[in-house]
């Protein structure tokens, strides 16, 4: 099986040097450069073509979110995770604008920064539940009075509703299969048919419509 590759940016020697050593202790994983600031980190992502990057926000002469955004603009296959203490609105609204994969605190648990950079991988998202937080207030925010939605229309099947809420809840793709005794397989083909009814791009995208069509409760 080959390894996810990743590369480490983060101003912080100690805090740099303690997560590559957490890292290269998980087989799955791959350590395959490191980078102290926002230039080095897109200078290693080029040469070393990471699955993915694990960078911090606050660094020296490039920050996480302006290399994040060189990086998209580049059209890299590169996932990025952004770590940071900072739950910002700022910081998350334009990181989710560049196309960021994954943003977690720098508190977080191992197995959870562990299991983040598997599944961003693997092609999901993973953002912690205050950053998660922090987006849906954003949004409610944004919302206006005037925008509505259409519940029960018939474009979302009672089964996908059933994922939906699952979903929102917070639950993984096996979570839910073994709930509701069906495939992974199954759940992934309503997620994307959901997504696809609804011109959605991304998981956050999909939380933000269920909560809208008073699926998901906020």
């Amino acid at each position: 099986m080959n390894k996810i590759k990743v590369v480490i940016a983060d101003d912080h020697a100690l805090v740099r040097h303690g997560i590559i050593s957490l890292l290269k202790k998980v087989d799955e994983l791959e350590i395959v450069g490191e980078a102290s600031n926002g230039i080095d980190a897109l200078a290693m992502a080029k040469i070393m073509l990471p699955d993915v990057l694990l960078m911090d926000i606050r660094m020296p002469e490039m920050t996480g979110i302006e290399a994040l955004k060189k990086l998209m603009s580049a059209a890299s296959d590169t996932k990025v995770i952004l770590l940071s203490m900072e739950i910002s609105e700022e910081f998350i609204s334009e990181a989710l604008e560049y196309g960021v994969k994954g943003y977690l605190p720098k508190d977080v648990d191992k197995n959870v920064l562990i299991d983040a950079i598997k599944k961003v991988h693997n092609g999901e998202e993973y953002f912690d539940p205050r950053v998660s937080e922090v987006i849906f207030k954003n949004y409610y925010k944004k919302k206006t009075s005037t925008s509505t939605i259409i519940v029960g229309s018939g474009k979302i099947s009672a089964r996908e509703e059933e994922v939906l809420t699952l979903i929102g809840q917070g639950k993984s793709n096996q979570e839910i299969a073994d709930k509701m005794y069906i495939s992974v397989r199954t759940v992934d083909a309503h997620r994307n048919h959901i997504m696809q009814k609804m011109n959605l791009k991304n998981t956050v995208e999909l939380i933000k419509f269920g909560i809208k069509a008073g699926i998901i409760p906020f």
